[in-house]
């Protein structure tokens, strides 16, 4: 965490040693470079515009409360229960590969939830969410290409918004990239309309640190 002379926060960040990948919250220019520098990464996530190499991610939105929500699902859902944290584990790393394994683990008991849907005995597509202070977020949705076109996505979305609004969030948010076509589709199917940027960095010196 950073702090200006007087004391007060200017900045943080948060950064995963296995991934080499991390996020920056601040609204400096100057903090946002000094963390910038700090560590060698893959990846880095933003909501500050700067010149360095980047992906620009769109934060679709919905509002919970006023939402009925109304879906017909194609397929059964289930959630995550420790017992399958093992199929979890490697059903993640074989579709984001470099995943820290045992981020699953520590999402789980922080109660973080994993909605799957399985066709035959394997996992065909899951996606993860949080609740944090009546903020609701979506994350981590893979379909296996095999599966996609069918429904499978789509089924996901509406299971964990509508988990969501059962534990009375206010609304529900989602980060994905501009060039993320499939999925920006299942969002606006789902209601779910872009209301702000956020922007992910990349550099690939993954030598020594600087700063």
């Amino acid at each position: 965490m950073s702090e200006t002379a007087t004391g007060n926060g200017s900045g943080l960040f948060l950064y995963d040693d296995h991934e080499k990948a991390g996020s920056i919250f601040t609204r400096s220019r100057e903090v946002f470079d000094y963390f910038y520098k700090l560590k060698p990464f893959k990846s880095i996530y933003a909501e500050l515009q700067t010149e360095y190499p980047k992906e620009i991610y769109d934060i679709h939105t919905i509002d919970l409360e006023g939402n009925s929500l109304d879906h017909t699902f194609s397929h059964a859902i289930s959630v995550a229960d420790g017992q399958q944290v093992e199929e979890i584990r490697q059903f993640m790393l074989s579709t984001h590969p470099g995943t820290n394994p045992r981020w699953i683990d520590v999402a789980l008991r922080n109660g973080d939830r994993c909605v799957a849907v399985r066709l035959g005995a394997e996992i065909a597509g899951a996606g993860w969410l949080s609740l944090v202070n009546g903020i609701g977020r979506l994350h981590s949705l893979f379909v296996k290409p095999r599966f996609r076109k069918i429904g499978v996505g789509l089924d996901i979305l509406f299971a964990r918004l509508l988990w969501l609004k059962s534990k009375h969030a206010r609304m529900a948010l989602s980060e994905i990239s501009v060039n993320n076509l499939q999925s920006s589709r299942i969002s606006a199917r789902g209601g779910m309309s872009v209301s702000g940027h956020v922007y992910q960095y990349f550099r690939t010196d993954l030598g020594k640190s600087r700063g």
